[in-house]
This record gives structure tokens, C-alpha cells and sequence, in this order.
């Protein structure tokens, strides 16, 4: 469990293929390093259809889609992916109920509703998307649900070290995956530790930064980062995604530019030094400017 395993995706046809490893997140289920997200909450940010973005995302080979029912685009989705023609067995589809406060019938309607709009007799991944209102009954439903195999991994996302705690309590099933806002620049240590000791994935969402929530920095004009970069002959998102990588996490990455799709999952020829490494860990302890791109949001 938890091994990195190397797997070749297959790209659209013309398209060279991105080389992505896998890791188990749950016993049998490997999840991509990088997936692609599509959209975002209250229209924050301005950025391409959900369409074009996955669609340009399987041209290149990627296979990582992470959505949400509250992103509104997973009808868009659904059928950009039978446009490309892709198989279902070929993809992993992480997405998301809305929390927890419609109790056990509203979290079978999430469910059920997810299913539909994605056009899929299953999920891969299904997270509770933030700790609010009584999560135990919406966890049994995604148990119940687990078992069933219409959800082959569930997890949660802005789950932070007591929330997990609270869970973990009376939880049949560990959660598979903790999905939180994790970048140079802001990163929940403690619920990272937590998910580590305990054997959650984390996986990062706004790994470049983000538009609401705490940051302190920006990856695409700090200088330390640049000079990373250099050093490397990379780019500075690249370093800012292969720090966590590195770190043994996955991540899910927004862009609408196809060019930077590519760039955004090319980490895995280079790696950062011991001493790049250390210098990234403490960088959340200052920063410069807030000019931010490339986001997935909550």
C-alpha cells in the first residue's frame, strides 16, 4: 500500500502521452500523482470550460479528473469524455458531495446524483467535501456505498488533525484520502503529519496557490523558486508541484492552457536537491506578492 507504481498513460490519438506514476491509495486502488481539476467555487476565478480544460487534459494522456457536484460541470465532462472516446476502465474520477449537513438521505442523493451527471455506474474516489454538520452518518452512506463498490475509495477534503480525529472514531472505513489546500506557500503541517501517521493520502489542492484562504506568497515570482527553477532548467510551477511530489503526496492542478497542462505534469525527470528541498519546506514562514495562477480551488 502506498508504493509508487510507474504506469505509461495512453494519450488521444497524435497527442505524445504524459508519463505518470500511480499510487495505492486504498488496496487496489491506484490513483494518478497528478490529476486535472475542473472548476471551482462561485466563479472565483475566470479560467476555461470544463470541457475544454479535460478535454485538452486526455489529449495529452492524462487521466486524473477531479470534479465536484458543486462545480456545476460534470455533465461537461461526461461528455467530453465520450467525445474522446476514452474508456471509463482507463480513467480515475475523484469528486465530491457538498458536506455534511444533509444528513444520510441527502448524502444518497449527492451520491445518486453524481453518478448520473458523470454518466457512470461508479466512482473512484469520493470525497466529503468539508467537515460541516454531523459527518458521521454521511460517512456510513459513503461505507454502505464502499462496500456496494459503486465508490471503490472514499476520503475528505479540508479536513484538518481534530476533524480526522472525530472520524476516525467511529469509522468503518479509514479514509482513503485528505484533499487540502497544501502549497509552497500554505500547508497544514499538523494534518499532514495526522494523515501520514495514520496512512491518508494527502492530496493538494491549489498546489500553485490559491485565490481565497490564507497564502503568503506567490510561486511565480518568489525569487528562491526561480533560482530552484534555473538551477534545474524547469520552470517554477514545476518546482512548486515536484516539491510535493517529492514530499510523497499527490496533487490536483487547474489550468485552461494546454501548453501548461503539459509542463504542470512533467515532474518526473527531474528531482529537487536535499538542500532545495529544506529551503521549500520553511518558505510558508514568508513570501512576496499574491499574483496567482493555474488553481483548483475548493
Amino acid at each position: 500500500m502506498n508504493a509508487i507504481g510507474f504506469v505509461l498513460l495512453v494519450a488521444h490519438a497524435h497527442a505524445s502521452p504524459l508519463n505518470i506514476p500511480t499510487k495505492e491509495i486504498a488496496p487496489g486502488v491506484h490513483m494518478p500523482v497528478v490529476s486535472i481539476g475542473s472548476g471551482q467555487v462561485m466563479n472565483l476565478v475566470k479560467h476555461a470550460p470544463a470541457a475544454q480544460v479535460v478535454g485538452d487534459w486526455l489529449d495529452l494522456g492524462g487521466r486524473g479528473i477531479d470534479t465536484a457536484w458543486i462545480y456545476g460541470d460534470q455533465a461537461q465532462i461526461a461528455a467530453t469524455i465520450a467525445q474522446r472516446g476514452v474508456a471509463r476502465k482507463d480513467l480515475f474520477i475523484t469528486t465530491k458531495l457538498m458536506e455534511c449537513l444533509s444528513g444520510s438521505f441527502g448524502a444518497k442523493m449527492y451520491i445518486e446524483a453524481n453518478l448520473k451527471n458523470l454518466n457512470t455506474s461508479y466512482i473512484d474516489l469520493f470525497l466529503i467535501h468539508a467537515p460541516l454538520g454531523n459527518c458521521e452518518n454521511t460517512w456510513s452512506v459513503l461505507e454502505d456505498y464502499h462496500q456496494k463498490g459503486v465508490l471503490r475509495a472514499i476520503g475528505v477534503s479540508n479536513f484538518n488533525k481534530k476533524n480526522l480525529e472525530g472520524l476516525l472514531k467511529t469509522a468503518k472505513v479509514k479514509p482513503a484520502v485528505n484533499q487540502i489546500m497544501y502549497n509552497i506557500f500554505s500547508h497544514d503541517d499538523e494534518a499532514i503529519q495526522y494523515c501520514r501517521e495514520n496512512n491518508i493520502t494527502v492530496e493538494a489542492f491549489s498546489p500553485l496557490g490559491s485565490y481565497v484562504g490564507p497564502t503568503k506568497g506567490s510561486v511565480f515570482h518568489d525569487p528562491t523558486i526561480k533560482n530552484i527553477a534555473a538551477a534545474h532548467k524547469v520552470s517554477v510551477a514545476q518546482v512548486a508541484l515536484k516539491w510535493i511530489v517529492q514530499r510523497g503526496d499527490l496533487l490536483a492542478v487547474l489550468s485552461g492552457n494546454k501548453t501548461h497542462q503539459a509542463n504542470d505534469a512533467d515532474l518526473f525527470n527531474f528531482e529537487l536537491t536535499l538542500g532545495d528541498m529544506n529551503v521549500l519546506d520553511h518558505l510558508a514562514d514568508g513570501g512576496s506578492t499574491k499574483q496567482l495562477d493555474d488553481t483548483v480551488l475548493v
